[in-house]
Parts: C-alpha cells; sequence; structure tokens
C-alpha cells in the first residue's frame, strides 16, 4: 500500500505481513464532534482493508483522561475528574458504535499508564535531553535541534513564543515543552520531582513506546496535530530510543462548517451522535470518502443532502435486490461481468489499487456508481450477474452499513400479494401493501 508520508512529503510504501497502527484518540472532556471522527473513520478504512487481504494488524488508540478541560469541567459540574471522564469515555466508545467503527486493538485510557511514563521521562533526563526546574520536567530541544521541526517542515530558530508556544521562565529555551507539570489543582500523583501530572505530548510516546516495544508503521492524526503534539511526540520517542518513531505520518485534512473551521472553542461543531441520528453514519462516511483525506473539507447542507441521497440509492437498490431474488422475480447467477468485447470487468482489482494508491476513496465511490448502474440495468433484464456480490463485499470492506430485512415467509406473502395487485391495476390496495413493506424496512 502507497500512503502519504507527512515527515518526508512524499509517498512511501507500506507491504508487510503485519502492520502496527496508532491513531491519536480524544480528550474526553465532551462528545466528540464529526471533525474528531474523520481520523477515526480514515483508521478505520486501513484496517478493514487490512483485514479484506488477510493482513494482520495491532491498532492503538489512547485516551487523553488527564487534562486542563477535565480539571476545569469537573469543578465546574462539581463532580470528580475520574467520574467526568469516566462518563465521556463511555460517550467516546458508543460514538464508535454509532459510527460503524470496528474497535481497535486497544483502547488505552493515559490516567493508567502513570508508572509508564515517570519511567519514560525519566529515562530522558538521566539521558540529558530532558531537565528539572521547580517541580517542572521539560525536554531539551536544543539537543535536537537537527531533527525538531521536521514533521512539521519547520526551522527551530524560526519558532518564536506564540499562540502555540507560552512563556515560562522555568525554560532554558523558549520551545522547550513540559513533560511533568507541578500543580496543586486537580489530580495529581507522586514523582521523584514531586506531585504533578504528565504533559500532553508525552503520552503518545509513552503509550507507542509500551504497547508495541518497537517503531510503528502507520501514524494517523488530524493535521492540526502536526505542530506541536506530533513534533514534540515524535522527537521524545526518538531521543529515548534512537529510531524514527513511524514509518509513514498520515494526516488527514481539517473540516470546516459552512466555510468556517470547525472548533469547539468557536462553537461551531457538530456532535457526532447529533449527526448520526439526523442523517445516519452512512452519510458522514461517504462524505469523508468522497474526498481526499489529505484535503480540507467543507460540510454544508447541500453536501449533506447529497450524501443522503447516494445512500439512499444504494440502499433502495439493496433491498431490490434481497425481495426481488426472493419471490423469484430476479435471477441471482455467479456469472463474471464483462463488456461488449467479452472482457471481464475486474471490479475487485479496480478497488484494491485505488486503495492501495494513498486510499483514493473519490475513485472507489466512482468505481461504485459504475457497478450501480450495471446493476440496475441488469434488474430491468431480470438477470444479475456477480458485480452485485463484489459491490457488497466493496461496501463491507468500507465500512457502510445497510440493514436489509431478513425476509420471512410471511413477507414473502405480502410481497407476492402487492406484485399481484400490481399487475391486477388494483393498485389502492398495491400502495396500501407498498406502504406497509416500506414501513417494515423491506421495501
Amino acid at each position: 500500500m502507497k500512503l502519504y508520508d507527512s515527515l518526508i512529503s512524499n509517498f512511501k510504501e507500506i507491504d508487510l505481513s503485519k502492520v502496527l497502527i496508532y491513531t491519536c484518540g480524544p480528550t474526553v472532556y465532551d462528545y466528540i464532534h464529526i471533525g474528531n471522527a474523520r481520523p477515526l473513520i480514515l483508521t478505520d478504512i486501513i484496517i478493514r482493508y487490512l483485514e479484506s487481504m488477510d493482513i494482520k494488524y495491532k491498532y492503538l488508540l489512547n485516551i487523553t483522561d488527564i487534562d486542563d478541560k477535565i480539571i476545569n469541567k469537573s469543578l465546574e459540574k462539581k463532580i470528580s475528574e475520574e467520574d467526568y471522564s469516566k462518563k465521556f469515555t463511555k460517550a467516546f466508545l458508543e460514538d464508535l458504535d454509532f459510527l460503524n467503527i470496528k474497535r481497535p486493538t486497544a483502547v488505552v485510557p493515559i490516567s493508567s499508564k502513570i508508572n509508564e511514563i515517570l519511567f519514560f521521562i525519566d529515562n530522558l533526563v538521566e539521558k540529558g535531553f530532558a531537565y528539572e526546574k521547580s517541580g517542572n520536567v521539560y525536554f531539551d530541544i536544543s539537543k535536537w535541534e537537527n531533527d525538531y521541526g521536521a514533521l512539521s517542515n519547520q526551522n527551530i530558530k524560526n519558532l518564536n513564543i506564540g499562540e502555540k508556544i507560552k512563556k515560562d521562565e522555568n525554560k532554558k529555551n523558549p520551545q522547550d515543552f513540559i513533560l511533568w507539570k507541578k500543580t496543586e489543582i486537580g489530580k495529581k500523583w507522586l514523582s521523584k520531582w514531586g506531585l504533578g501530572r504528565p504533559g500532553w505530548h508525552t503520552e503518545c510516546a509513552v503509550l507507542i513506546d509500551d504497547f508495541f516495544k518497537t517503531s510503528i508503521n502507520i501514524h494517523v492524526g488530524g493535521i492540526d496535530l502536526k505542530f506541536p503534539h506530533h513534533e514534540n511526540e515524535r522527537i521524545q520517542y526518538i531521543a529515548k530510543n534512537l529510531r524514527e518513531l513511524s514509518d509513514v505520518w498520515l494526516h488527514n485534512g481539517h473540516l470546516s462548517l459552512e466555510n468556517i473551521k470547525m472548533s469547539k472553542s468557536l462553537k461551531n461543531t457538530i456532535l457526532v451522535r447529533d449527526y448520526v441520528k439526523e442523517n445516519g453514519s452512512n452519510s458522514l462516511r461517504f462524505i469523508f470518502l468522497n474526498s481526499n483525506y489529505k484535503q480540507p473539507l467543507n460540510i454544508n447542507q447541500e453536501l449533506i443532502d447529497y450524501s443522503k441521497e447516494w445512500i439512499l440509492k444504494i440502499e433502495f437498490m439493496l433491498k431490490t435486490i434481497n425481495w426481488s431474488t426472493r419471490v423469484g422475480e430476479l435471477i441471482l447467477t455467479n456469472n463474471t461481468p464483462i463488456d461488449d468485447n467479452f472482457n471481464s470487468y475486474k471490479y475487485l482489482t479496480k478497488f484494491k489499487k485505488f486503495l492501495n494508491d494513498d486510499l483514493n476513496t473519490p475513485l472507489v465511490i466512482s468505481l461504485i456508481d459504475e457497478m450501480c448502474k450495471s446493476i440496475n440495468k441488469q434488474i430491468k433484464n431480470k438477470m444479475l450477474d456477480s458485480t452485485y456480490l463484489k459491490l457488497k463485499t466493496i461496501l463491507k470492506t468500507l465500512g457502510f452499513s445497510f440493514e436489509i430485512k431478513d425476509l420471512s415467509n410471511k413477507d414473502i406473502d405480502k410481497i407476492k400479494k402487492w406484485r399481484e395487485m400490481i399487475s391486477k391495476k388494483n393498485f389502492q390496495k398495491a400502495d396500501k401493501l407498498r406502504n406497509e413493506l416500506k414501513e417494515e424496512n423491506i421495501i
């Protein structure tokens, strides 16, 4: 599989019998929004595709349950940080299910890895890559000037104290970042440097180091995390292990809502659970797949409406095949689809080719449209070849989920009666039966 590596700004080939994947998970201080869902669905496509190819994988997702936002929210709500973070961790896992996302190999809350974090930080201090000052521990960027900034393509000398680098008199260099934070507020743990809690940038490096015991193959995350989070995560891992963290850094583009960048701070987000309730999970998956994962994506009502129309078109076709084959109006064969020159339509070969080419899902969507066009023609001719089965394979691999009812004898009798009423031109009774069948999710 060829993927675009943000570190080298070029494509890299991943051809392994087992793939190690890490994706940055949520900070559980609120429900996730659809922007947070983009890297999760991107990773879901990868692991589903690997499964379809019988390639093994290990996929780790973190949960940030130690954070200033959680502390502030729990104080505001007058409940413990632990109870607050557990509530939204549970909500996050529910949202994964709402989105039909396969559960990772492991989902690890960072609060369960404090000992590992302390060991990791102490290792960096002993090697001279981190230092303690007033109970805080900082990573010393000056020791890694030639490596730091490579991921985000920035020169360390041009980095100034600004929005993303807070001024701190304890730092040797303005760009140094905190690994262990002395704190008086919120939950804290005892370390050799005093009471405190871990810095955000350390947790991902520690989890990868602890879980995989080696470098990983694919690191997934949103483009907004590239600097400073991924940059800081990467440099810590390199400092401890003297090797690159990941073969490929896969970054998805950010989301906008009506041309304004989606952000919780701007309060212009759509919660995943609200979106799914209103539009269905297939709709959001289609929107993401119908655009290049690297590109920014603007969500608007026109796009949502289009996605729902596309999903309904597929669903209607699948339901039609389901009932019409059961009542004998459509014959399903295993014939290979061929063109006018008797050449085979190699749909699955094309599908794999597109996904292998940096997850070119827009071309896959075009391929599905082409297959549906062929299938609808075949439905009219009452004879269906293996295009249908191949389509189902592709839809499943992409993570689309359609509720196609397993028809009972009673359902089949009702369908036959409906078709009979149509043939007898008893349209009033036919319409009544049709409405009943629609309500029962059969047609």
